[in-house]
């Protein structure tokens, strides 16, 4: 249901990426898992476009631009809501998908593609053909297709912005200084933005678990659980956690997660036996973990902190159990242990892609950086992140100070400024939520 306050571009919106912090592979065999957000995130420029009659899409980390007049959309075939229309559908309009296909039939990119129709879906969902001409703009500190939850971040950052422009939902009420206040009106959109979210996954993924566009979404970490059929499966999000100093390591090894899955279905139904206690110990640290991602803040000391290291250090050990491992993961795991960083596990499908470090409280900078130079002399590359944190958040002209507003709107809201930095770092501390303190959180 809308309410009556439309947002006028120009504005920005960010989501986070997510890793996988325990019980990987077992939640397959209806397991508890648990997704935590990261400090990388990706960003969303909205802003006014000079042709009133016409929308733009930029996305320069898949080098694609591309825009199309309002009005040769299929508007005929999008859904129909009313003033009484109580949020958004589960399932995708099959006769709007349908229907965007003729304005999908030249790109022959798949991650341009899915980005595409995630836009346009979201956009002819959530807008009509009198909203007026925009321009939406992505960037992202995401490696992509690295298991970090890129896409739904970006689904994330797309509903965030069309929600806003639509007046789906209300502009957030927190700043960085309300963290971990409940409130309900932010409750409620953010809930929208999820379920927008999850709908433009499904443009991407056809059937997702939902466990990446909720990460995105409320931030902090979310516990999922597959459940039997017929009966909705359990997502249960823990946003009172501290931010907690990560390392993530991508092994630039490619892996395919079905193959992974497979692989270990297999060996479940090889060796039921030997496979069904390490699957339940994964349950059971994975149960210990979410407990403690629970607990009050100020609960949350260093022994806290070792315990949940360990954690990290068994999941692994029971993931080299079922032949997900790679000797590029182990590689990343000694560097880490000989230079006592902290805590190593593979993150996701294994058999490549990335591993994570739950870094130990006293360590060195003089350590951090001998583990990056062994790492990058590897191939391999290195983000120093945090686990936790904020999920989506707006950024408006109107947050800056009389005297800063000038510049933010030629420089901070300007699309051109933000396609042109060039790499992740230029992108964060132009824009960064880590950057700027007027960002605002449901």
């Amino acid at each position: 249901m809308k309410n009556t306050t439309m947002i006028s571009p120009p504005f920005l919106v960010s989501a986070p990426g997510k890793v996988i912090l325990f019980g990987e592979h077992a939640a397959v065999y209806s397991k508890p898992a648990i997704a935590a957000a990261l400090s990388l995130r990706s960003y969303l420029l909205v802003t006014k476009n000079d042709k009133s009659d016409e929308i733009a899409l930029e996305y320069p980390d898949v080098k694609f631009r591309i825009s199309w007049e309002i009005a040769t959309l299929p508007w005929n075939a999008a859904p129909k809501r009313s003033i009484d229309t109580v949020g958004p559908p589960t399932e995708l309009h099959t006769e709007l998908v349908d229907a965007l296909e003729v304005h999908l039939s030249g790109i022959t990119n798949p991650p341009q593609k899915s980005a595409v129709l995630t836009f346009l879906y979201l956009y002819m969902s959530l807008c009509t053909k009198d909203t007026p001409g925009t321009v939406f703009a992505v960037r992202s500190t995401l490696p992509i297709s690295a298991g970090l939850g890129s896409s739904a971040s970006i689904s994330v950052c797309l509903a965030t912005g069309l929600c806003l422009l639509s007046g789906e939902v209300s502009p957030p009420e927190n700043t960085k200084k309300d963290e971990g206040e409940f409130n309900a009106v932010n409750y409620v959109s953010i809930e929208l933005i999820n379920a927008w979210a999850f709908l433009g996954e499904r443009c991407i993924h056809g059937n997702p678990s939902g466990i990446d566009n909720a990460v995105a979404s409320h931030g902090g970490a979310v516990m999922y659980q597959r459940t039997s059929k017929g009966n909705p499966n359990v997502c249960e999000t823990m946003r009172s956690f501290p931010s907690l100093r990560l390392l993530l390591i991508d092994s630039k090894q490619p892996r395919r997660t079905l193959t992974q899955v497979a692989n270990v279905g297999h060996l479940v139904k090889s060796f039921p036996l030997v496979t069904e206690p390490v699957l339940n110990g994964i349950h059971a640290l994975t149960d210990e973990a979410y407990k403690m991602l629970q607990m009050p803040k100020e609960k949350c000391d260093s022994a806290w902190a070792n315990r949940l290291r360990e954690l990290v250090r068994l999941n692994h050990g029971l993931l080299v159990a079922l032949g997900v491992s790679h000797p590029k993961l182990e590689a990343i795991r000694m560097a880490a242990d000989e230079l006592g960083i902290g805590e190593t596990k593979l993150t996701g499908a294994g058999g490549g892609g990335c591993a994570i470090t739950l870094v130990r409280d006293d360590v060195a900078e003089e350590s951090i950086n001998e583990l990056r130079r062994r790492l990058e002399s590897q191939g391999f590359e290195m983000f120093e992140t945090r686990l936790g944190g904020h999920g989506a958040a707006c950024l408006f002209p109107m947050s800056a100070s009389d005297q800063e507003f000038e510049e933010w709107e030629k420089k901070i809201f300007s699309s051109a400024e933000l396609l042109a930095l060039a790499n992740r770092s230029d992108v964060e501390a132009h824009i960064g939520v880590g950057s700027r303190d007027e960002w605002k959180f449901w």
